[in-house]
């Protein structure tokens, strides 16, 4: 069987219309469209209910960040592309979702055109309101007490690193520690030890101003104050002494602790008064040479000095014959 002509078959379209509720999207961020794209003759813009800028006045010490209100019709993800402006003038290569604070200065006024796409239409742009960047507080990036070893008596200096992302001048107040408690608070970055005595613990605060406002405080960490050796004032006698040999070791401690004596290295019989030191040594009439002493003095806080010395007994010189 042959046909001829042609045959046309009857072709049955069906068009369904899928209508969403709006979608609200909040937000500093960008949301990028996972669904496939739907017919633009069917698919309505997205919009931007409300924006605005967080944060007034602005501080250079964090990027600008703004919060978004759209909705989309379809309920479809909703993407944003930002254009930042300072005083109205467009930043060139500025459309991340933050501008950097190092983009800024003090006094400038800062506003975004934002602009919401679904991924098939694009919205209208929507401008928030400008605002200006305030004065931005110094602050305070380490604190540190010279030197590490407190040395009472002598001056100990805060070491402070700090800044002003404005450039402002910047002063510091300082609060000085002992134990927990405030001894001294003013302007002046250093503390005399002067009364301090071993086991003290002593720390700094400082917080900086600039001429309009206070910037952060920062505590040093605390140091301790030390014990301090005693100290040996005395002199040995001199060697080829007579019997008995005496010597009264005198030593001073700093900190006032109760200091005691010893003989680490003498000849035998000689000894020491612990408390006084004072050395005696009754000299046997048969002894001679050099002999090494060491004394030690000691303050009870593992604080010691000590002394060396050697002391000589010469020999008597022969006696000569009678009648030579």
């Amino acid at each position: 069987m042959s046909l001829s002509g042609s045959v046309r078959f009857p072709l049955l379209i069906t068009c369904l219309s899928i209508t969403l509720a709006g979608v609200s999207c909040t937000g500093g961020g960008s949301t990028e469209s996972s669904n496939p794209l739907s017919s633009k003759g069917n698919n309505r813009p997205p919009v931007i209910k409300s924006a605005k800028i967080l944060n007034s006045p602005l501080l250079l010490s964090r990027p600008v960040e703004v919060q978004i209100d759209a909705e989309d019709p379809e309920r479809e993800p909703i993407s944003f592309q930002y254009r930042w402006y300072l005083d109205n003038v467009l930043l060139a290569g500025q459309t991340n979702p933050t501008l950097p604070a190092e983009q800024l200065r003090r006094g400038q006024a800062v506003s975004v055109e934002l602009t919401p796409a679904d991924g098939t239409q694009k919205g209208e742009a929507y401008r928030t309101a400008s605002v200006v960047v305030g004065n931005t507080p110094p602050r305070i990036s380490s604190v540190a007490l010279s030197p590490q070893t407190i040395e009472i008596g002598e001056r100990l200096e805060a070491m402070v690193e700090a800044s002003d992302p404005d450039h402002d001048r910047v002063d510091l107040t300082y609060r000085w520690l002992k134990n927990n408690v405030v001894i001294k608070e003013g302007e002046e970055p250093f503390l005399m030890t002067t009364g301090l005595i071993p086991q003290d613990q002593i720390a700094v605060e400082v917080t900086a101003h600039d001429p309009s406002a206070t910037g952060n405080s920062l505590r040093s960490a605390a140091l301790m104050v030390g014990n301090r050796p005693p100290k040996i004032l005395s002199v040995p006698p001199a060697s080829d002494a007579t019997s008995p040999y005496e010597y009264m070791v005198k030593a001073v401690d700093p900190d006032g602790d109760h200091m005691t004596f010893q003989l680490d290295m003498a000849p035998p019989g000689m000894t020491i008064h612990e408390q006084s030191g004072q050395i005696t040594w009754s000299i046997p009439s048969n002894q001679y040479g050099t002999f090494h002493i060491k004394v030690f003095a000691k303050d009870g806080q593992g604080g010691t000095a000590f002394q060396e010395f050697d002391l000589t007994l010469s020999a008597p010189a022969p006696t000569a014959p009678a009648g030579a």
